[in-house]
């Protein structure tokens, strides 16, 4: 047997894996976009990602201590905005991104 053409598997319309993943990114990337049009501009920029585990735990991820501190303060706004995403988040833990130059 032939192995699969690779336009196959990167075509998420035909691979189902890679469909779930497709659309799990897309998730993440809506939670973060309604996170950051609910922070001030400054602090929009200092968000990288967020995501919802399946405890309701809203992981934020930060660019810096400075803004990881900074983001804990707009606690409420935050969670608000996951949960207008339709996001099941109950919590916020706000993390830093790890510097890839290090």
């Amino acid at each position: 047997m032939p192995p699969p053409k690779l336009e196959d598997l990167l075509n998420s319309s035909k691979n189902r894996e890679l469909a779930k993943i497709v659309d799990r990114a897309d998730q993440i990337g809506a939670l973060t976009r309604a996170i950051q049009d609910a922070l001030p501009a400054d602090l929009a920029d200092a968000v990288v990602a967020a995501n919802v585990d399946a405890a309701g735990v809203l992981v934020v991820v930060a660019r810096s201590p400075a803004f990881a501190a900074r983001l804990r303060f707009e606690q409420a706004s935050i969670v608000a905005a996951a949960k207008a995403n339709g996001e099941a988040a109950k919590t916020l833990k706000v993390r830093v991104a790890h510097d890839a130059a290090e």
